[in-house]
């Protein structure tokens, strides 16, 4: 998927109509599953609750960044600066193997920011620094999207913001 595409699938999905109901309704979902089991005694509904509930939690945690950066593509303030991506693994108790793709971000005379990315759609991007264009929003002080040549990239978690230059 070339960028452009990426750009018009972000844009169109992260128009904000369907994250702002998913959320509530994760949240009803898991009150009125923990009223059921409270009514029941039914454990199982206490154990689905749990999980409707962890999925509010997710959509809140993800739903807000790629709303921004589906913002910042139609309305960011886009900056030069430079992403040095890198890859982490780690085995769960299970003996499962994960994988995070984070980001050293930097511009010219300002501090970095460190971010978690978001699982990139339709591309895998690859470890190493590259020239990036920034897109920036008001009220929030990280870049909301990062522009490679091959796709884009935004956050998944709140960045960290560091001092210093990238090496």
């Amino acid at each position: 998927m070339t960028l452009d595409e990426q750009i018009a699938e972000l844009t169109r999905a992260g128009s904000g109509a369907l994250w702002e109901v998913a959320r509530p309704g994760a949240i009803l979902l898991a009150a009125g599953l923990a009223l059921a089991g409270a009514f029941t005694r039914n454990p199982v509904f206490f154990g689905i609750a749990l999980a409707a509930a962890l999925l509010a939690f997710a959509v809140r945690q993800v739903a807000a960044h790629r709303i921004n950066a589906a913002r910042g593509l139609r309305e960011g303030v886009k900056q030069k600066g430079a992403v040095e991506i890198s890859f982490h693994s780690w085995k769960d108790a299970e003996s499962n193997v994960h994988e995070s793709c984070r980001g050293l971000i930097s511009m010219d005379g300002r501090p970095l920011w460190e971010m978690e990315f978001a699982a990139p759609g339709h591309w895998r991007p690859r470890e190493g620094s590259y020239p990036a264009r920034l897109a920036f929003i008001r009220g929030v002080e990280w870049p909301v999207v990062i522009l490679t040549q091959e796709g884009l990239l935004y956050p998944r978690l709140k960045p960290r913001q560091r001092r210093g230059q990238m090496p």
